[in-house]
């Protein structure tokens, strides 16, 4: 296959590119900081109920926070470790299995809404951000199929690395969604995302990875059956 070539595009200003960041920064600091607020007064809330009323009510803000929970994890860049392990502190080990549920939903979440999402929208968050030649890249591999897109990154890659690196890119994007530190380069909701806009993750088989990669510490969590071990989260 003849691989396209692709002018490298020209980034805007500064100027332009520094408000666009911000605001994409601002908004993501408002929804976890307003989260935070909202958590912390529902759960105040329940406790200032009669006996009798606060078990039901706490059922119902428990269901609203793993729905929250879910939803924050599916955006980029959300801290979803530390949202994970405020959750934990509530109720311990009796929480494992919710949240489980919750993360694999959130970054089902995240790869879903990356499907439906033109690639070209990563070129240009790239081009705000000044990465000229990642966003020339993305806009080669825009208009072509899951197959060629395949062969651009073959090629792109060194040699000794390329073909194991598509070969097993559902193990790869499984370790990157566990790799500590991964809310730098996105969170599990972020990489999950663009996983779905490179159409290179066929649906099926990426709902299998997340559900086996996320799987590890709930499990342990809810074996062990006490927060003392606690470790980390995707996300």
């Amino acid at each position: 296959m003849t691989i396209p070539d692709q002018d490298t595009p020209a980034p805007p200003p500064w100027r332009q590119s520094i408000p666009r960041l911000g605001l994409r920064l601002g908004v993501l600091v408002a929804i976890v900081y307003l989260s935070h607020l909202a958590i912390n007064a529902a759960l105040s809330w329940t406790e200032s109920l009669p006996q009798g009323e606060q078990d039901a009510a706490q059922f119902w803000v428990l269901t609203a926070v793993f729905t929250l929970y879910a939803l924050l994890i599916s955006i980029p860049f959300v801290p979803g470790l530390e949202i994970a392990l405020a959750l934990l502190m509530l109720r311990g080990a009796d929480l494992a299995l919710p949240i489980y549920l919750s993360t694999v939903l959130g970054l089902m979440l995240a790869y879903g809404a990356g499907r439906l999402i033109p690639l070209t929208a990563l070129a240009r968050v790239f081009l705000d951000l000044h990465l000229t030649r990642a966003a020339a890249l993305i806009e080669t591999m825009a208009p072509l199929t899951s197959g060629e897109r395949i062969a651009v990154l073959q090629a792109r890659l060194p040699r000794r690395i390329a073909a194991p690196a598509m070969r097993y890119r559902y193990l790869g994007l499984a370790l990157l969604i566990n790799m500590p530190g991964s809310g730098l380069i996105g969170g599990g909701g972020g990489i999950c995302l663009v996983a779905g806009m490179s159409r290179l993750f066929a649906p099926h088989w990426t709902i299998l990875t997340l559900v086996l990669a996320v799987l590890p510490f709930p499990l342990f969590l809810w074996i062990s059956g006490s927060t003392g071990f606690s470790s980390w989260l995707p996300g």
